[in-house]
């Protein structure tokens, strides 16, 4: 049978609210929002990514004020298209209304260097003196996982909750879209680079993509995970709703509006189901004149705005090198129009809206539902060192069972808590030991594998694509099934932890492909720190528990897609 989702509190600002449905594009309907949330006044903060950059584009925060949920909630806008994460806590904050108790942002993009790696990468505004697109994508990699990048995030959240108080208020930070579709041929001869001629135009070929994709999903990772940190240490209790700060996951609504997709390249002009802009023909073609009369600066500031770095270096090269010849095969933006660039058009700022405002309704918990769930994976999904062996299946069991009829199967643990997690097992055994319990047509899997391929060093590289061969599986068997798939809890132990992070950011790409083509395959990020861990690989018990929490959260927003059927009938 279906179900619905059960309204609740937003953190300490939502009262409860009318029970949740879904609208066919995923916006909450007037039904479900209480006529006024007790939001006294809420702001965006943040850079491009939460600013109109251009070109009539709205974007999520200016659509999110006719939404049911926050009408007439006028916000305060204050990002920058320019902000780096200190220029928002610095110059943003300090500007919010002392009763602000509910904030969007979006920021660090500027922080890893986005606009340099676009030009490297894809754009190619400096012509012949083209920066090393792999050497800034690692050098983003290390920014990222280093300190500086987390004290940013650290001092920028609790700036902002300085201004919201202590002990009220709610923080949404935004993450970002992956541009492209990676396995497509489509693209493979396309250039967006503003240059003609051998040597000078970029092709967005699969490796590119794949690149490029990984470094959105890494920094979303590293976002998250650093929100998590934050989260804990200032609130040690394991109710993971009552975070201050939550990140809001867009990622997976582009899957079928992403750049270079089978069939479509998507970077021209007149493709309304491509969700970002790429610069070709929003304006009139690019010609030499305009940045032939500029007089740009010995360096240009890749912190110094989107437009003005491209700008800047377009001046730059010109000035320098007669023979360049400016195409309008690949990106023909006039002067003053390079800000929209790899930014959501208005169809992905709904997008954003629409997964925004279904955060802020989403209830505790399901209802009405039956669920027969697979617990699949090694020793984390069979809950190794929590008290009482049963990890998070036992609170999500009692839980779930209190407004829906809930079922595990699996050929491992005593019933109710039946599971399929066998320590110290790799992805591939795991696949194997899968068609002992799919038989049994589960409705929900819950995949968490692939700790132990990157302890023992089992081809890494190739781990992603083993889990996406084990996703495979489940779907042929269970193809109603919802496949929930957790990011990898990060080891503590030594060397481990930057293996983790480059799965997860990969990996995520194996989700969106499936998801992309109609799967009901779906990301779940756990809200689980190295601090949670009782042997640099297993969470205690208070990790388990918000273990049982996110998967949850997860269930929720697939039965808000609609994707919860009943589980078929075996003998």
């Amino acid at each position: 049978m279906g179900g619905t989702l059960i309204a609740c509190t937003f953190g300490s600002l939502v009262t409860v609210m009318s029970l949740l449905a879904t609208t066919t594009n995923g916006a909450p309907t007037s039904a479900q929002c209480a006529a006024n949330l007790p939001i006294q006044n809420w702001a965006s903060l943040g850079d491009s990514y939460s600013n109109i950059v251009g070109g009539g584009a709205q974007d999520y925060k200016k659509l999110m004020e006719s939404d049911p949920c926050l009408q007439g909630k006028k916000p305060q806008y204050l990002s920058n298209p320019d902000a780096t994460m200190s220029f928002v806590a610095d110059q943003e904050v300090p500007k919010l209304l002392k009763n602000t108790n509910y904030v969007t942002l979006s920021a660090g993009a500027n922080d890893i260097g986005l606009v340099q790696i676009l030009d490297a990468c894809v754009y190619n505004f400096i012509g012949s003196a083209s920066l090393d697109c792999t050497k800034l994508l690692a050098d983003a990699a290390s920014f990222m996982s280093g300190a500086t990048f987390a004290s940013s995030w650290n001092n920028l959240l609790s700036k902002t909750r300085s201004v919201l108080g202590p002990n009220s208020g709610k923080i949404h930070v935004v993450g970002n879209a992956a541009f492209f579709a990676e396995t497509t041929t489509s693209c493979t001869q396309t250039s967006l680079a503003v240059y003609a001629g051998q040597g000078q135009q970029k092709y967005l070929t699969t490796t590119v993509r794949k690149q490029l994709n990984e470094l959105i999903h890494r920094f979303n990772w590293w976002q998250n995970y650093l929100i998590t940190q934050y989260n804990r240490a200032q609130l040690p209790g394991e109710n993971i709703r009552q975070y201050p700060v939550q990140y809001i996951d867009y990622d997976d609504r582009f899957n079928q509006h992403r750049l270079c997709r089978a069939g479509v390249d998507g970077t021209g002009s007149g493709d309304i189901n491509t969700w970002f802009a790429t610069g070709d023909g929003l304006k009139t073609p690019i010609t030499r004149a305009p940045y032939e009369q500029l007089k740009p600066p010995a360096t240009c500031d890749p912190n110094g705005g989107w437009n003005e770095y491209a700008t800047c270096r377009m001046a730059t090269s010109i000035q320098r090198t007669s023979f360049l010849t400016l195409t309008t095969s690949g990106s023909g933006t006039s002067l003053n129009n390079w800000e929209r660039i790899m930014h959501a058009t208005t169809q992905g700022q709904d997008a954003i809206r629409n997964e925004i405002v279904s955060q802020i309704a989403q209830g505790p918990t399901l209802s009405g539902y039956n669920l027969r769930i697979l617990p699949l994976g090694a020793s984390i999904m069979q809950g190794f060192a929590s008290s009482d062996s049963n990890g998070f299946r036992k609170i999500m069991y009692d839980t779930l069972r209190k407004t829906n009829t809930v079922t595990y199967v699996g050929s491992q643990g005593t019933a109710p808590l039946l599971h399929e997690g066998h320590p110290g097992w790799i992805i591939t055994d795991v696949d194997t030991v899968a068609g002992v319990s799919l038989p049994s047509r589960p409705n929900v899997v819950l995949i968490h594998v692939g700790t132990n391929d990157l302890l023992t060093n089992n081809n890494i590289d190739q781990a992603p694509d083993r889990l996406g061969t084990l996703i495979d599986h489940v779907i042929s068997v269970a193809p109603d099934a919802v496949v929930l798939v957790s990011q990898l809890i990060p080891s503590s132990r030594p060397g481990a932890f930057d293996k983790f992070v480059t799965f997860n950011a990969r990996v995520v790409s194996v989700i969106n492909l499936r998801q992309g083509a109609g799967k009901k395959v779906m990301k779940v990020w756990m809200p689980i720190t190295t601090d949670d861990l009782v042997d640099g690989v297993h969470p205690n018990d208070a990790g388990y528990n918000k273990m049982a929490q996110a998967w949850i959260q997860a269930l929720q927003r697939a039965a808000g897609r609609g994707w919860i059927s009943a589980p078929v009938q075996v003998r």
